[in-house]
């Protein structure tokens, strides 16, 4: 009873958090300011960031049939189309979308809900290792233009950013000895030891599907940074992109890094937005009006479909 009375006040002062930081950034922008960057957005490029929602549900809709096939057993389409929509439903109030990983076993009613939280865990992983290794290495960029590095620390700290990541990697998903060691150590310590048995689903997984997930990963991460640079576009009143493509990955890569400390991730997107922009020498109302519009589209829209879909169910 006490755990559930701790997870409402969790749950509420999340919302409560997230409601304030909007609120903030809304005033820090100035409403003005952002009204009538909304009236000046170029109607081409938001549609086009709009349309784009289509191919960014489908290549989600692809990852999780080629898991829901190869460990599920699972043809059927529309169960797997209903999976995707309840799981953004679920995950979009929730504390690090958390509530996704359990609602797309709905459908999957033969499946035990741990499987299903296991393999949406690896369908999350793979897009993840992508905006640590793109956002990451533009951060760095941008700090090189914060800050003034010379060229060659900013290609040294790029190095060195890589290696930290591939190392790890290297030694927890080889088969060598070193790495069998490592998971073996690992292992003996309790605070590892679940999360090595989480890993080990991707470790046993098959090249061939490896190798598809990893593709289409790409693609989608390419998918919502597009969107973002759009949206950015949209409402400079300038396509510079280059520069916005930039500030996609970096607000992106901020969302993942900084702690969810409201539902949804509701004001650090947007806060990441109003920082990286302005720093780039455009308004805060830019990044605030592209930030809220991509969840809007990409989250917000899924989600009502998700959700009149639940009612549905039989």
């Amino acid at each position: 009873m006490e755990n559930i009375v701790r997870k409402r006040i969790a749950n509420f002062a999340k919302i409560f958090i997230g409601l304030g930081l909007i609120i903030f950034l809304i005033f820090y922008v100035e409403p003005k300011e952002i009204y009538a960057t909304y009236l000046k957005a170029n109607k081409v490029y938001f549609l086009l960031a709009f349309l784009l929602l289509p191919i960014n549900l489908y290549i989600q809709f692809f990852k999780w049939r080629i898991l829901s096939q190869k460990y599920f057993h699972i043809n059927d389409t529309n169960k797997i189309w209903l999976s995707i929509f309840y799981g953004i439903s679920g995950g979009i109030f929730t504390p690090m979308k958390s509530g996704e990983y359990f609602a797309r076993a709905l459908p999957y009613k033969n499946v035990k809900v741990l499987d299903v939280i296991l393999a949406t865990l690896v369908d999350k992983l793979i897009p993840i290792l992508f905006v640590v290794l793109i956002g990451g290495t533009f951060f760095i960029l941008f700090l090189k233009s914060v800050i003034g590095f010379s060229v060659s620390l900013t290609i040294a700290l790029i190095v060195i950013y890589k290696v930290s990541i591939f190392i790890p990697l290297y030694f927890l998903f080889g088969s060598n000895k070193t790495s069998v060691k490592l998971s073996g150590w690992l292992k003996s310590k309790k605070s590892f030891r679940k999360i090595l048995d989480r890993i080990a689903f991707l470790k046993n997984m098959d090249n061939s599907t490896l190798i598809k997930l990893v593709v289409a990963s790409f693609l989608y991460h390419l998918t919502f940074t597009s969107q973002m640079t759009l949206l950015l576009s949209a409402f400079s009143g300038e396509f510079n992109f280059s520069i916005f493509f930039l500030a996609a990955n970096l607000i992106i890569f901020a969302q993942i890094i900084i702690p969810p400390i409201a539902l949804g991730e509701v004001g650090v997107r947007e806060g990441a937005a109003v920082y990286f922009l302005q720093n780039l020498g455009y308004s805060g109302a830019v990044g605030f009006s592209a930030a809220m519009s991509l969840f809007f589209i990409n989250l917000l829209i899924p989600s009502l479909i998700g959700l009149i879909l639940l009612f549905k169910r039989e």
